[in-house]
């Protein structure tokens, strides 16, 4: 296997203490992998667990560690307290430095239903004043605080060799929260338009930079009403070329979305500068969702921006076909040709039905430049797909 590239799988730290460190290092390294993934902060969810035969709740968005509260202003953590004071991942980095595999984190940030239920005013709102308390807001004061002393607490207590960020930007409105139902077609202007946030910090932001947020709330709530009327699957079809036509066509609309791109970057960057302090690197997903990589915009994310603050780009490399993993590396070359990168896979079985599939799309990459390759996840997984990533990981060794 390449000494440089790093093969690893995202590690819920709750299937560590539940099947034991040693039992979750022996499937690593029979899957051919050299780095543990381990996740330090996380939302909540409900996920099927198929070795060990269980659906796993988890009732609130928490961290694994006991944060030093000191850090902290209005915005506090919720804490795992039986992984916390288990030490698991104290333990799992241990364990990683004596089998010479890397230890990494894999960090959650602003995507917290609890604290945003808790906290409404601090999370995204849209145009019609819906508040999307799974989505804490970038741009208000205190959401950047929390962000920047749960990231040093993280790296303080878990001393991960790299942090891989995520949810670190504005959540998209489509989320898939519990019983989410909507019976009209949503296309890809629709939602990011109701992605744009116009809370009080967002608007603050955008008027000290000169935009008339009147009347760019009056332009997006006229467009969301005329989309929303029309209720038309062709027109829904035709919506990945209006995003750019509407930023072209209302230059409004393109300040307000480079005033979201800016908050994002300036997130990023006082994170890049907190890691560089303590020298840990900062890789990225750009975003949360698994669309096309060049979609991260709904997100208030600039491939350009990121791939200049972030140590690795890391695009959730998921897609329906190795033609679409090679343009995601394609459409974030043509932006920022020298980014380091790296890929997630997911072995959804919607996305890969086969350990060949599986292969050609981490070949794809690998041939892309990607340094790093990590898979999801470990703990999801049955023995058959353990198995395609083995599978996939011989075929990219040297």
């Amino acid at each position: 296997m390449s000494s440089s590239r790093q093969n690893g799988m995202f590690i819920y730290p709750w299937d560590i203490a539940e099947s034991g460190i040693e039992a979750v290092m022996q499937t690593l390294q029979e899957a051919r992998c050299n780095t543990a993934v381990v996740n330090s902060s996380y939302h909540q969810g409900r996920f099927f667990h198929p070795r060990s035969k269980t659906f796993r709740r988890l009732p609130f968005s928490g961290v694994s560690f006991t944060p030093e509260w000191s850090k902290y202003n209005r915005l506090r953590p919720t804490v795992h307290e039986q992984i916390a004071q288990a030490g698991i991942l104290a333990k799992m980095k241990e364990a990683c430095e004596q089998a010479g595999m890397g230890f990494h984190t894999w960090w959650v940030g602003l995507h917290n239903s609890t604290l945003g239920l808790a906290h409404p005013d601090l999370c995204v709102q849209n145009i019609w004043e819906d508040t999307y308390t799974y989505a804490l807001c970038p741009s208000q004061p205190e959401v950047q605080h929390y962000a920047k002393a749960l990231f040093t607490d993280t790296l303080e207590q878990v001393k991960p060799e790299r942090i891989l960020i995520e949810a670190t930007a504005f959540l998209p409105m489509k989320h898939g929260e519990h019983h989410e139902v909507c019976l009209l077609p949503l296309g890809e202007s629709l939602q990011w338009l109701l992605s744009l946030c116009f809370c009080g910090a967002c608007t603050e932001r955008a008027e000290s930079k000169r935009i008339d947020v009147g009347a760019v709330r009056q332009l997006v709530s006229r467009l969301v009403s005329q989309m929303v009327d029309a209720d038309s699957l062709t027109q829904v079809s035709a919506e990945s070329r209006e995003v750019a036509f509407l930023l072209l066509e209302y230059p409004e609309l393109y300040h307000y979305q480079q005033s979201r791109l800016e908050v994002v970057d300036g997130l990023w960057r006082s994170l890049k500068e907190i890691a560089q302090s303590m020298g840990i690197a900062v890789d990225g997903f750009p975003s949360s969702t698994p669309f096309f990589v060049n979609q991260s915009y709904w997100e208030g994310v600039s491939l350009r921006k990121a791939a200049a603050t972030l140590d690795r780009v890391v695009p959730l490399a998921y897609g329906d076909s190795v033609n679409e993993v090679a343009y995601t590396f394609h459409a974030i070359k043509l932006v920022a040709p020298e980014a380091a990168l790296g890929a997630a896979f997911s072995l959804h079985h919607s996305q890969i039905q086969s350990a060949a599939e599986l292969a050609a799309r981490v070949k794809t990459a690998v041939n892309a430049g990607a340094q790093s390759i990590i898979y999801y996840n470990l703990g999801l997984l049955n023995n058959r797909r353990l198995d395609w990533i083995k599978q996939a990981n011989l075929s990219i060794e040297e």
